[in-house]
Order: structure tokens, then sequence, then C-alpha cells
């Protein structure tokens, strides 16, 4: 699975619990205090921020860092070990979730909250915006929106407005600004973003990367910094960069609570199977009716009850519906463990979603429509099986937990209606590694399942 930094790079560039008894049902409460998850979780974050100084320092300071995080792992060990007395606390989602709840340790912002500021990347050289709150603090995750500016007319050949200016034509004091976190990428002069590449064209596809690297590469700056609530991240699309929008949506649905589209255009030849279930909201005029309609009728085959549509008030952006589209995102939270995925790539390198992974599959521009790669994953608790349905793939992960199924069974995979029966061990080193590799605490999987598809 692949982080935010790591997303953008691709485009340049003993802690396990062996405890007898089970705890998995979701139903349960947990073994633990809210007071001894607190502690765990202290300790955990001092570990996790230790581990990482460790990582990037050298010379005489890794003596010193090597140090600092020997002690801080065996104060989390101790604490763990203590904790287990209560039962298989790995085992126990409620208490899962509380440890590594906001989990990343962060410094108190440098610059002045509730305040424009414009910066850029030191991993890209690229130009972004950021603003913060005056409610901002450092501890607690808040609600974020990734804003990207459109059009500053409705002529095709316009330029994309700046990152400052669009802000204040969109979010600038509202009631939303008071609270959330915005990140604006600054658009690069030339770049498009809605016509669907065709990858088989190289210059096509290196064009794509540069745009995913203006994403990732931006925004993993503002996630290091500033406490992102993960839960409660969504994309607000403008004139001229919707389509990517929903085509980025595709490549990443893990990721975002809900997607805005102030302009709508079609995307006819856009697969949107991965996006089943995020929730989006379509702005619509008389200009934009048909791009709409048809929109909202393929998202709704995928997940009835996912799309809505709101009538246009104004001039674009349509700053007057912030009411209406702030009531709206207030109400979406990411589930960050449906119990089924879909994985329908519309790009061979970003292939993953919640606990699916594509490993080895066709490459899309080289397979038939009706045979390029898609996978469907279900799990089903009741009955610890997961049912998968596959095409065009070779190879997929699963990472699994005690809320999709009971670890402490064995358990059934049923690949293309070929059924094994497979029992797994829990791993709280491979579990903390992945919160890391996404810099996601609610994305938590103990048990890591490779598969290879039967012929």
């Amino acid at each position: 699975m692949m982080s935010f930094a790591a997303a953008a790079l691709a485009c340049l560039l003993p802690l396990a619990a062996a405890a007898p008894q089970g705890g998995g049902d979701p139903a349960k409460p947990g073994l633990l205090t809210p007071a001894e998850r607190s502690t765990l979780r202290d300790k955990l974050a001092k570990f996790m921020l230790e581990d990482a100084e460790y990582s990037t320092t050298t010379d005489k300071e890794r003596d010193k860092a090597a140090r600092a995080r020997e002690k801080a792992k065996e104060a989390f060990d101790a604490e763990w070990r203590k904790a287990e007395k209560k039962g298989n606390v790995l085992a126990s989602m409620p208490d899962i979730r509380g440890i590594f709840e906001n989990c990343f340790l962060l410094k108190a912002p440098s610059k002045t909250v509730g305040t424009h500021w414009n910066e850029k990347s030191k991993l890209t050289q690229m130009e972004y915006s950021y603003y913060l709150p005056k409610t901002y603090k450092a501890n607690v995750p808040h609600l974020s929106m990734w804003l990207l500016p459109g059009r500053a007319t409705a002529d095709p050949a316009s330029a994309f407005a700046k990152a400052s200016e669009y802000f204040s034509a969109t979010w600038d004091k509202s009631p939303l600004a008071g609270e959330a976190i915005f990140h604006i990428p600054n658009p690069i002069a030339g770049m498009e973003f809605d016509p669907i590449p065709d990858f088989g064209r190289e210059a096509d596809d290196a064009e794509e990367q540069r745009r995913i690297t203006w994403m990732w590469g931006t925004y993993a700056e503002t996630l290091n910094a500033f406490n992102v609530d993960r839960g409660r991240l969504f994309l607000d699309c403008g004139r001229g960069n919707c389509g990517f929008g929903l085509r980025f949506v595709s490549m990443f649905p893990d990721r975002f609570a809900g997607v805005i589209l102030r302009e709508p255009v079609a995307v006819d030849g856009l697969r949107l199977g991965s996006m089943a279930g995020v929730p989006v909201l379509m702005i619509k005029t008389a200009a934009t009716a048909a791009a709409v309609d048809a929109l909202r009728q393929r998202i709704e085959e995928l997940a009835a009850g996912s799309v809505t549509v709101i009538d246009a008030v104004g001039e674009y952006p349509h700053k007057d519906l912030a009411p209406k589209l702030e009531e709206w995102i207030r109400s979406k939270r990411r589930n960050p463990l449906p119990t089924k995925v879909v994985v329908e790539p519309n790009h061979d390198k970003f292939n993953n979603a919640f606990w699916v992974d594509i490993v080895v599959a066709d490459r899309l521009v080289n397979a038939a429509a009706d045979k390029k790669p898609r996978l469907e994953c279900s799990a089903d608790r009741a009955a610890n099986r997961i049912t998968v349905k596959s095409v065009g793939i070779e190879r997929f992960t699963i990472f699994l937990n005690d809320d999709l199924i009971d670890l402490d069974k064995e358990f059934t995979i049923v690949v293309n209606e070929k059924a094994i029966t497979e029992k797994r061990s829990r791993s709280f080193r491979d579990m903390r590694e992945n919160v890391i590799v996404r810099s996601d605490w609610e994305l938590l999987f103990p048990v890591r399942y490779n598969v290879a598809v039967p012929k």
C-alpha cells in the first residue's frame, strides 16, 4: 500500500501479541478502560515519533536517536504487557482503534493561524497554499478541505485561478473556514486536467504522472505538518478539473469522505467502480445538466444514495451555496472499513483501496474492455468468509482485522468460486508499519494475506 508521500515519489521517483483468548466481536466494548487506551496511545505516539527521528538521523546524532527510540519502545512494550493481562488486546478492535487514534505527534504551527500562507513543496518544488483556522490545535484532528482552483472564466482557454484568489472566491470567511484546514495546490501554467489521458501514449502518461505529483507532492507537506482528520478529508473541484477530480478519487478512493464538483463534465471513458460508496455532491446549472444527470445515474448504479445534486445559485464558483455545501460536508465521514471493496483501476500504478491491493495484473492498455483488471472483495464476518471476484489479475493482497472476520478462527477465502481455508496470526508490528506507510490511523490491519488467483 502506498503512503501520501510515496504516491508522489512513485511519480518521481517485536511487538506481536500472542494471548490465546479472543475478543474480536465488534459488538463487544473492548477490554481496556478509556484511561488505559489513552496511556497506550501516548506511549505509542512517542515511540512512533522517536522511530521516525531515528530513521532520518545520521552520524553522531544516530546513537542518541537510537537510545531515545529504544527507551520509548520499552515504555510502550511494558504498558502493552500490562494491558494483555486483561486478554488479547490485539483481537479487540475497539481497543486497537482507541490506541491508534490520532497517534502522530505534531508541533504547533510556526506561522499565524487564521491566515492564508503560500509555500513551495520541498519534495517537488511545486507551489501550494494552506489555511489554518484560528481554532487550530496541533493535538486535535481537524476537518480538512483539498481545494482545486478552477478556471477564472468560462473560456476553456482561460488560466486557472491562483490558490489565494480561489480560496477568497469560495470558502474565505465562511463558518467552515473557522474550523477546517484548507490545502490548495497552485495550478501549474499550461497544465490541463479534465481530458482523459491515453495511457498508450508516453506523453499522456508522463503528463498524468505530473498531475498526480502536483497533488500528492504538495499535500504531503500539509499532511505531515498539520493534524488532518483522516476520516474527514474532502476534495472540492472547480471549473476545468472536475473530471480530473473524479479520476483522482477513483485512484485513491479510501482517502476521501466526499468529493464536490462545482462544474461537472462528462467522463464517459472513466471507470467509476472504485468510487462505489464515496459521497459525491454536484452543483447543477443549465449548462451542466446533461453531465450531472449522466454522472448521477452511473454513480447511483454503483451505490444508491451516494449522490447529492444542488441547483446553482449565483455565478460560478457559487459562493452563495457555501452554507448548503457545509451542511453536506458536516453530514459525511469516511467509512474506513467497508465490507465490500471494488478496485477498478484507471491507472496501472494506483490500484489499491481500503483493505485490498492489486499486486500483479494485466496492463490496462493491452486488455479488452471486458477483460480489464477488476477486483471485488466482500467480507462476511458471520460466515467468516471473504468472497473475491477477479478479472485480469494474477496476484493480490488483502488486509484483515477482527471487524472483517474473526481471526481467532479459520476463515475461508473464495476466489472466483474456488475456496481455500486459512488461519493467520495477528502482528502488531505489521499493523503499526502499515499505519506509518499510509499515514492513516484508521486503517488498522494486523493480518496481511497474499493471494495467487487460481487459473
